[in-house]
């Protein structure tokens, strides 16, 4: 822009060829090109304007304003040239400033100069430069259509465009898939990978799902929310849900495993029809058809021999069954296996129990612990142990529910009965056995028989006084005849001693005496048998000088020889 001469009634200033002057008349607004210079008069406003250069990606929106008051010296919309980088609108828009406008978007790349001395540009705008794996959605506000643009292009957009948000294309795996809403229609599709999906203007898009999967063993049940139909499908698959349909939901699953029906399990199912249930025992791959809902597997039950086990029908009857007639079986629809509550801590007041459903019927033992009182009222705890056995199931069933303690109980009573005869002395020396045996002789059959039981025998296992001072001195006394037994005992051990220390030496001196009587007669035998020899020796050297020489000169040679011998040595 060149420089601005004043005068005392105007005034000048020359613009460049990228410049153009508005000029504010009383008459209205006059926008004039450069370059040269131009003159007003000076109570003229005067805005000179730089001529906007716009790159290949960019654009501004311009708005031509209409005035009201003087529309002749104001564009009208044919005046705003249409080229290949200009947009217009197809209706006009009156706004709340009461003044018409036309919008116009100016793309580059060129040199925007200002036709409309009312006109109002924006800033330079940049286009959106999208990928070939992105899109917008593009509303137009005054028809409210909306249209999606996708890459790869340099978007510009129309007049009245609302663009949204840059979003990519749905990369969909061939393990994925997306369910797609039509707003406009209400239609839905599915649509599977693999693919690059792009939405449509109306889509409403659902979350990526991944394929419904089902091994060898699994199988899940399917509907359709539109026509109700439901399918079952078995693996091994692997599928995408229709638009309409979902997977039935049992108990926080919609994948359920195929069950095997075996010698082993069967399949307790309700007929949803009937409302009866029913036990599958068929070996086979199970799958609960739709007017079948699955309860639970049912084992199948074992007895060893000594074993048995009571059911219970929907009419209340007990059913009895033995490990030797039924040696496994299942239990059918409407049956439940009757249990007891049995006490299994040492005084059996049912405070501890344990759940019995499996009668044994063999021997057992039973330890009980309890109070009694002598004939001198000191309290004394006995620990007993109690053999018993079931004898009959169905009257244990019938008339108790907890045998231990109906046994223990009874079995008390009859102790007590003989424990007050005593006091408590007597009753501390008395032999646990003698006790026993007069309970065990005395013992009311017909109690136990009527509870289908028996009781082998009754063992007494400790006596004990509940009063710590009494039992301390109880046990001194014991004590006391414990040292004295065990010195009794000590002496005559040591009397034993001796007594096999003396017997051990009479019976070696026994033996040296007749080893002296042996050592005397063998050494007779031996000079005896050496006399003989001798002898014989003599008689043959006698007997060897003839007979010419007198007995008695014989013997005076052997002795001459002899003595001589004797020297040498």
């Amino acid at each position: 822009m060149g420089c601005c001469k004043s005068t005392q009634y105007g005034c000048c200033i020359a613009i460049d060829h990228d410049e153009s002057i508005i000029l504010n008349k009383p008459t209205g607004k006059e926008i004039r090109y450069g370059p040269g210079w131009f003159c007003f008069p000076s109570w003229w406003d005067a805005q000179v304007i730089k001529s906007i250069a716009l790159q290949s990606n960019q654009y501004i929106i311009v708005k031509h304003i209409i005035d009201p008051n003087n529309i002749s010296t104001s564009h009208t919309r044919n005046d705003i040239p249409l080229t290949k980088r200009t947009t217009t609108n197809e209706k006009d828009e009156l706004l709340n400033d009461s003044e018409m406008q036309l919008i116009e978007i100016v793309r580059g790349p060129q040199i925007y100069q200002l036709k409309n001395p009312y006109d109002i540009f924006s800033e330079i705008k940049s286009m959106l430069n999208l990928s070939s794996t992105q899109y917008i959605i593009v509303t137009d506000k005054l028809t409210g259509v909306k249209r999606v643009e996708c890459g790869p292009q340099l978007f510009c957009p129309k007049p009245y465009d609302e663009i949204g948000e840059i979003k990519n294309l749905y990369n969909l795996s061939s393990t994925e898939y997306l369910l797609v809403t039509d707003q406009s229609t209400g239609e839905r599709i599915t649509v599977t990978g693999p693919k690059l999906f792009l939405p449509k203007a109306y889509d409403q898009i659902s979350p990526i799902y991944n394929y419904v999967v089902l091994n060898h063993t699994q199988y899940c049940r399917i509907i359709d929310s539109r026509t109700g139909v439901m399918r079952i499908e078995k693996g091994p698959k692997t599928f995408a849900l229709g638009p309409y349909e979902a997977l039935l939901r049992s108990e926080d699953q919609t994948i359920f495993d195929i069950i095997n029906i075996d010698t082993e399990n069967a399949v307790l199912v309700k007929n949803l029809d009937t409302g009866l249930d029913e036990l599958i025992t068929t070996p086979q791959k199970f799958i609960p058809s739709f007017t079948q809902k699955f309860m639970e597997i049912r084992k199948l039950v074992k007895l060893a021999p000594y074993e048995n086990m009571v059911l219970i029908d929907k009419d209340g009857q007990h059913i009895l069954k033995n490990g030797v007639k039924d040696k496994s079986f299942f239990i059918y629809p409407y049956q439940q296996v009757y249990k007891q509550n049995w006490s299994n801590d040492l005084k059996k007041d049912h405070r501890s129990t344990v759940q019995v459903d499996r009668f044994d019927t063999r021997n057992q033992y039973m330890d009980y612990e309890f109070l009694v009182r002598t004939a001198d009222n000191v309290e004394i705890i006995l620990d007993v142990s109690i053999f018993w056995q079931i004898t009959d199931l169905y009257k244990l069933v019938l008339v108790t529910q907890d045998p231990p303690e109906d046994i223990c109980n009874h079995t008390r009573s009859e102790i007590l009965s003989q424990v007050s005869k005593y006091n408590m002395k007597e009753f501390m020396g008395l032999p646990n056995s003698k006790l026993i045996d007069s309970v065990n002789s005395e013992k009311d059959d017909s109690f136990y028989e009527s509870r289908g039981v028996n009781v082998i025998r009754v063992e007494v296992l400790e006596k004990r006084c509940k009063d710590p001072e009494i039992q301390k001195i109880f046990k001194q006394i014991i004590d006391e005849k414990t040292n004295r037994i065990k010195n009794i005992e000590k002496q005559e051990a040591e009397n034993e001693v001796k007594l096999c220390d003396l017997n051990g030496k009479i019976e070696a001196e026994k033996l040296v005496g007749t080893l002296l009587k042996i050592k005397k007669e063998n050494e007779r035998q031996e000079n005896q048998a050496d006399g003989i020899a001798e002898g014989s020796r003599i008689q043959n050297f006698i007997g060897n000088l003839g007979d010419d020489v007198p007995l008695e000169r014989k013997l005076q040679i052997y002795f001459d020889i002899q003595n001589t011998k004797r020297l040498e040595l």
